[in-house]
């Protein structure tokens, strides 16, 4: 073939692509369409091609005109559950799609409590009796459908997905809540079940909802900022909606389970409004009317905080419920206070069944709620407390009802001794003459032990009313414009919020220093800052220890780049500020598997006496101290010598979340036993060039055992 006959089979290969009838991955062999209803079948050719659909249970077929995008899509009415069918698509090309069952369809989506794998959790070997159950049964009618993580800045009409039928392995590799969920509706319905799983872990509400419904709300402005999503591509607003939602709203569904909430922690006063928008946005978009809509409230875990962010968040899940044709199962019994992923995934997935169950499937004779706050009276210095859904009386599991506390009217609660009165609850506190307020479980890390004769939980609650607002900050520096030094800037998403500051190490209160523009750094020392908006204060005191060194400022080259979703800023090692315990805050930079290697250009040799690194330890996070750290120095940055090898010597399954500092001392023994002069021309460096060894993978013993280790630095500290 000569040159002028390779060109034009080039230019004309796009005009033969155009032509070619395609489907988007989500209609394959293997899917389970929703039964009983009409479904779509969709996708691309040649503007104005003739398209034939032909299903096997339909005596004719249906066609339809590709329009002048080049987008159709057919309309076909599906039957009873069951199968196997198939379907003829023909355009100027023929597809085939093969093993097609009728059942019921669900969508499992969130962060990462749905996106966990029963492979990620632990595996099998966890699961053991859930294991066997699955053996002696033929599941092969449960069909999974994992879609691609993709984050868009537009609507996508497409998106990558894969089906196949659940087996062993297939299962483990897919979200154990929505496996779990699934399994259970399977062993009720006897009907064939598709799971389609879209989720990442990590992600805030708002990146799940399209920006023309935060945007139609006055309320929701504060999310149009991206509060949550500064630094991650997949945590800004409307990105996963665009990719991985909106590319499947054409598929017919019978209902959606939504596990997440730990990321919108901080913004709870908003979270109600912006979780119901995402519900309508979602409902909006498919065109299915108020389809079942069920989540999971989160569990307890220990965030280290001194406020009760969570406890809110909670709250507002429950205040969600208000939207039409939801529902919630609680899951305070079955947390994990040292693991935000707590295993026992099959009861989250029985509880979420139980309620499709008895809401959408109406089954009688399915208890789905545990005991929901109703009422309470005073009964002179005691309270009885009433709940819903307890009519056969309630039961404590344990010795002792927990998590009960009262207050007076000074707003300070105190532990109080509870015992069950049939349906109700009797409290009382000896230190509260006069209760005026209850909460129930209304900590992040409250254990709950009280239950219906359903063996369900009761839900947390409280009965005061005060208002409360968790607002974090962050803060950047900068080379001072007019001084020597450094210069702050505060920063907070909600432009409404005043920001108030001190640098004496006390907590903001209304009277400190409003700030307004940038602020001068002299030296070392502590910037706390809290937002305060009509009155009310953040809970949240934001502490940033702001450490004054040789390398601040300096230019910093990475060997390679950090995880896009823990990237931090690009100065994050040099700017001053060291990372708290709290690895999602945002200034940590996160290697997944990968080593971190940064070299330090002071730009002009310098009198260096000691550089310090500081490394994350949060196991349950995945995220390990490194194996080992190298010191190298150069005054030309060609040539180096290693002057530091530190070897990690701690067991790695401490839990943390702890900070470890690495140091290389300049100024040490020589081999001459005298002291090393920092001053002398041998010492005299300007790169310094810091190696830090990934472990690569998590051990065997840790439940993510095989997957890629995380490694977290933070700020490189010359002096």
């Amino acid at each position: 073939m000569n040159k002028t006959s390779v060109l034009a089979l080039i230019l004309l290969l796009p005009m033969v692509m155009a032509a070619q009838v395609r489907l988007p991955s989500i209609l394959s062999s293997s899917m389970v369409l929703q039964r009983d209803t009409v479904v779509n079948i969709w996708g691309w050719a040649s503007p104005g091609e003739e398209i034939e659909v032909a299903p096997s249970w339909l005596a004719g077929k249906i066609s339809a005109k590709a329009h002048n995008n080049g987008t159709w899509l057919i309309s076909i009415p599906t039957g009873t559950a069951g199968g196997p069918h198939s379907i003829i698509i023909t355009g100027k090309n023929r597809i085939t799609l093969t093993n097609i069952l009728f059942g019921e369809v669900w969508i499992c989506s969130g962060q990462s409590n749905m996106e966990f794998t029963i492979r990620g959790l632990g595996g099998w070997k966890l699961y053991k009796k859930e294991k066997t159950k699955l053996k002696k049964s033929d599941f092969s009618s449960i069909r999974l459908c994992t879609i691609d993580q993709a984050p868009e800045r537009l609507p996508s009409d497409s998106c990558k997905a894969s089906w196949c039928e659940a087996t062993l392995a297939t299962a483990a590799n897919f979200s154990a809540t929505g496996f779990f969920f699934g399994s259970a509706l399977f062993n009720m319905l006897n009907v064939p079940i598709g799971l389609i799983s879209s989720t990442i872990g990590g992600t805030p509400a708002e990146a799940w909802t399209a920006r023309e419904c935060l945007s139609s709300d006055p309320e929701l402005a504060f999310f149009l900022r991206s509060p949550n999503g500064e630094s991650w591509d997949c945590a800004k607003v409307s990105r996963i909606y665009n990719g991985m939602i909106h590319p499947l709203m054409n598929y017919r569904i019978k209902g959606v389970i939504w596990y997440q909430g730990e990321s919108n922690r901080y913004d709870a006063d908003c979270y109600q409004k912006l979780f119901s928008t995402m519900i309508g946005c979602w409902r909006s978009g498919w065109n299915q009317g108020n389809f079942p809509f069920y989540f999971v409230q989160i569990a307890p875990f220990n965030y280290g905080e001194t406020y009760c962010s969570a406890a809110y968040l909670r709250e507002a899940q429950q205040q969600a419920l208000s939207v039409s044709n939801t529902g919630m199962v609680v899951t305070m019994d079955i947390g994990d206070n040292a693991d935000i992923h707590p295993k026992n995934k099959p009861e989250v997935g029985l509880r979420l069944a139980n309620l499709a169950m008895a809401e959408t499937y109406c089954k009688s004779g399915i208890r789905c709620s545990g005991p929901v706050f109703s009422q309470w009276k005073k009964e002179g210095s005691q309270v009885r407390v009433y709940f819903d859904n307890a009519e056969d009386g309630l039961i404590c599991k344990g010795d002792q009802i927990k998590s009960f506390t009262l207050a007076g009217n000074d707003g300070i609660f105190h532990e109080a001794t509870a015992r069950i009165d049939g349906s109700a609850v009797m409290l009382g506190c000896d230190v509260v003459e006069d209760p005026q307020m209850i909460r129930f479980a209304f900590t992040d890390t409250s254990a709950v032990n009280l239950f219906n004769r359903a063996g369900l939980p009761a839900a947390p609650f409280r009965t005061d009313t005060i208002p409360q607002m968790i607002r974090p900050l962050w803060l950047t520096t900068e080379k001072s414009p007019l001084h020597d030094g450094r210069a702050f800037r505060l920063h907070c998403p909600d432009t409404i919020c005043q920001i108030r500051y001190t640098l004496d190490g006390t907590d903001p209160v209304l009277s400190s220093t409003q700030y307004t523009s940038p602020v001068r750094i002299e030296k070392s020392g502590t910037i706390k800052a809290r937002v305060f908006k009509g009155g009310i204060f953040s809970l949240k005191v934001c502490a940033f220890n702001y450490r004054s060194h040789l390398a601040i400022g300096k230019k910093i080259t990475m060997d390679q780049p950090p995880a896009e979703k823990y990237s931090a800023t690009s100065d994050a090692l040099v700017d001053g500020l060291r990372g708290s315990p709290a690895f999602q805050e945002g200034r940590w930079q996160g290697y997944e598997g990968t080593d971190c290697v940064g070299t330090i250009d002071l730009g002009a040799p310098s009198s260096v006496k000691k550089a310090t690194i500081g490394f994350l330890n949060d196991i349950k996070s995945w995220i390990f101290l490194p194996e080992y750290v190298e010191f190298f120095v150069s005054s030309d940055g060609i040539s180096y010598r290693e002057v530091s090898e530190i070897v990690t010597t701690e067991s790695p399954e401490i839990p943390g979340p702890s900070i470890k500092e690495y140091q290389w001392n300049a100024v040490a023994l020589n081999e001459n036993n005298s002291v090393n002069d920092p001053g002398t021309a041998e010492n005299q460096v300007r790169f310094i060039r810091i190696y830090a060894k990934n472990r690569g993978v998590c051990p065997k013993w840790h439940p993510g055992k095989g997957g890629k280790a995380w490694l977290f630095v933070d700020e490189i500290i010359v002096e």
